[in-house]
């Protein structure tokens, strides 16, 4: 219970009993003391980046939802490995959703500060933001408040934490979240928009830079007339290769790369050579709100955006009739090279997927695994289908209900661009999910 003399960062500093810093310490491989003194860290992050949380759109809702689930779940009293596990990993990808880009910095300081590794870092924050959830349903529970009451209470424990646990230096870039103020107007300066069970939030666009002192532009534009000039002059030395198109298809606000193209459904990419595999361009970064609580950041054009904006769509309908309709490409799943092997960069996108499944247990979905045309039909159809089956099985394994996943293999029967180029196949070699119940 949180009395009036506590504060919610000393309490859920105390909760941590001798048994669940003994668990931690055989997880991490650290001792005791070490993970007490930075617990003392992390804490106050956790209650600061709660407290921010509240301030957004279905915040309060969120976290009273969150905090009596995981006091529920009784998260203070050491518990069965695979329970455990399953909270540990909320409480990363919350942590994660509510630092934003500074996460890793976040975790990176209090790792230093302890003299650990960034993986037990990470773990402890983790670790704070679970304990720091279960104080709060706790609390929530007793005094039976409701979430706006709840809310208000988080608000100011988080403003109580004066001072941040990471100062701000001439050396040090701010960290947003840490300060509760800071908090509250980073969750609200963008553009959020209701989807389904959750929200999405697109950060506000980057300021415009400092106009330039008028005594440099004279000068900036006689540098720009002087290189102006020495293109012109040169264009064809300058043309490398490429044609007069490919030059002009540049833009001047975001350069395409020298091979970059545009995929069939109009997302943007580039071939990569080294690895033999197409790679997408997902987008403006956004950070999509899950009903449970978790936040993904990802492109607006991105696998995750696209399937969680039809499942959370009324007027996105499943077409029953042609099925070659609705398919959505993986655009960060990939295998090795003529193997079922997924690399180790797709498993973030298929625990992102996961995650959006579990916010709509109604939902059935289909993995479809594609290859190029080259090479042997019969053997590309049978690799088609152990890799959507690798796919479909990774995202089981993640928490989805086996029987709400399916899996086929089509080979090179429907490919979306021709096989006549190194960066055609690229494209046709693909993992793509549809929707078949919503």
């Amino acid at each position: 219970m949180v009395r009036m003399e506590q504060t919610l960062t000393s309490v859920t500093q105390f909760s941590f009993s001798h048994d669940l810093l003994e668990q931690l310490a055989q997880e991490t491989q650290e001792s005791v003391s070490t993970l007490r003194a930075a617990l003392t860290r992390a804490v106050p992050v956790a209650v600061q980046a709660l407290a921010g949380r509240v301030s957004g759109p279905d915040g309060p809702a969120t976290i009273w939802k969150l905090g009596r689930e995981a006091y529920g779940a009784s998260v203070l009293e050491p518990m069965a490995a695979e329970i455990h596990q399953g909270w540990i990993t909320r409480g990363e990808s919350l942590m994660r959703g509510l630092l934003g880009e500074t996460y890793h910095f976040t975790a990176l300081r209090i790792a230093t500060a302890a003299n650990f590794g960034l993986p037990a870092a990470e773990r402890v924050l983790s670790a704070a933001a679970v304990a720091a959830l279960g104080v709060i349903g706790e609390h929530s529970q007793e005094h039976n408040l409701t979430p706006e009451a709840l809310a208000t209470w988080l608000v100011q424990e988080g403003s109580s934490l004066s001072g941040t646990l990471l100062p701000e230096t001439s050396a040090t870039p701010a960290v947003p979240g840490l300060n509760s103020a800071t908090a509250s107007t980073s969750l609200t300066a963008g553009t959020w928009a209701p989807a389904g069970g959750g929200q999405t939030y697109t950060p506000p666009a980057p300021p415009l830079p400092a106009r330039t002192p008028v005594r440099w532009q004279w000068g900036a534009l006689l540098l720009a007339a002087v290189v102006l000039g020495y293109v012109f002059g040169n264009w064809q030395d300058l043309r490398f290769g490429a044609d007069r198109n490919s030059l002009a298809a540049t833009t001047a606000v975001t350069p395409t790369p020298a091979n970059g193209t545009t995929a069939p459904d109009g997302q943007p990419g580039r071939y990569d050579a080294s690895s033999g595999n197409y790679i997408y361009d997902t987008g403006q970064p956004l950070i999509l709100h899950l009903a449970d609580g978790t936040t993904q950041k990802v492109g607006a054009t991105s696998t995750e955006n696209r399937l969680y904006t039809f499942l959370a769509d009324p007027t996105q309908q499943v077409d029953s009739v042609n099925r070659t309709k609705g398919w959505i490409n993986f655009d960060r799943v990939y295998f090795e090279p003529g193997a079922t092997t997924l690399t180790d960069e797709s498993f973030l996108q298929l625990r992102n997927v996961a995650s959006i499944l579990k916010t709509f247990p109604t939902s059935i979905v289909k993995i479809g695994g594609y290859t190029d045309s080259t090479g042997n039909p019969l053997k590309n159809f049978q690799l088609s289908e152990e890799r959507a089956k690798t796919a479909m099985l990774a995202i089981a394994g993640m928490g989805v209900d086996i029987n709400r996943v399916q899996a086929k293999g089509y080979g090179g029967k429907y490919f979306i661009t021709p096989n006549t180029t190194p960066e055609g196949r690229a494209l046709n070699r693909r993992i793509s999910i549809r929707v078949i119940k919503k």
